[in-house]
C-alpha cells in the first residue's frame, strides 16, 4: 500500500498540471462540492458522501483523482466510527504579501495563483448550484475590465488591500454583536479581485455598455 505524505502532491507527480487540473477540477459537481466542503475542514469519504448524497465509492474515485491532480491534500487518518479513516482537506493556502508574491519565480506563482483561482471559482458555482445567489437579497456581482496605466494598477492594487482589510473589520465586529445577539449568521463569500486581463482587448465601452466613458 503507498504512504501518502501529508500535504498536497509534488508537483512532478500530479497527473494533471495546473491549467488542466482547475479546469478538471471544476467541471463536476460532485468535485466542486468536495472542494467546498473541504474548505470547512478535514472529511473522509464516507463524511462528504453523507453531506451530499452520494455513493460513497464514487466520492472516492473523485477524491483520489483530486488528490493525483494536486487539486486537495492528505491530511492524515482519523477515527470514523471504529475505522481509521484518510481524510482530506483543502489546499492551504498562505496570505502572501506583495513583496513576497514579487519574489516568487513565475512556476511558484502560476501554482499559487491556480490553487486560489480554484478555490474562489469552486465557492462561486457552488453557490450557483445550491441558489444560494438566487436567493441573496444582498448579492452584489459585478466586474468589468479597466484600461490602466502602471500608475493605475499600483492604485487598483492599493484599493483592494484597503477594501480587504475593511472587509476583515465588519467580520469582526459582525462575530461580537453575534456572540452578544445569538443571532443566526450567515457564511458569506467576499472576493477582491484584479488582475491583467488574459487577452490584450477588451469590448467596446466595457462589459457594462453604459457604465464606462468609452473615450480615450
Amino acid at each position: 500500500m503507498k504512504i501518502r505524505q501529508i500535504g498536497r502532491m509534488p508537483f512532478k507527480q500530479r497527473t494533471r498540471q495546473p491549467v488542466e487540473a482547475m479546469t478538471h477540477a471544476l467541471d463536476h459537481w460532485i468535485r466542486v462540492e468536495i472542494i467546498a466542503i473541504l474548505h470547512e475542514g478535514c472529511f473522509a469519504a464516507g463524511e462528504i458522501a453523507d453531506m451530499i448524497g452520494v455513493n460513497v465509492k464514487k466520492v472516492t474515485g473523485h477524491i483520489h483523482d483530486l488528490y493525483e491532480s494536486g487539486c486537495i491534500e492528505f491530511a492524515g487518518t482519523k477515527m470514523v466510527g471504529a475505522f481509521a479513516r484518510p481524510v482530506y482537506r483543502a489546499i492551504v493556502l498562505p496570505e502572501v504579501t506583495p513583496e513576497v508574491y514579487r519574489a516568487m519565480s513565475i512556476p511558484d506563482r502560476h501554482d499559487l495563483n491556480g490553487a486560489v483561482t480554484q478555490a474562489i471559482l469552486a465557492e462561486t458555482v457552488s453557490s450557483y448550484r445550491a441558489g444560494e445567489m438566487d436567493e441573496d437579497d444582498e448579492l452584489y456581482l459585478v466586474w468589468d475590465a479597466h484600461y490602466l496605466d502602471a500608475q493605475a494598477e499600483r492604485e487598483m492594487h492599493d484599493h483592494m488591500a484597503d477594501s480587504y482589510e475593511r472587509a476583515k473589520e465588519i467580520h469582526a465586529k459582525a462575530a461580537n454583536r453575534i456572540a452578544k445577539s445569538r443571532e443566526e449568521g450567515r457564511t458569506k463569500i467576499v472576493g477582491f479581485l484584479s488582475y491583467r486581463r488574459g487577452r490584450p482587448g477588451r469590448p467596446e465601452g466595457g462589459y457594462y455598455g453604459d457604465s464606462v466613458n468609452a473615450e480615450q
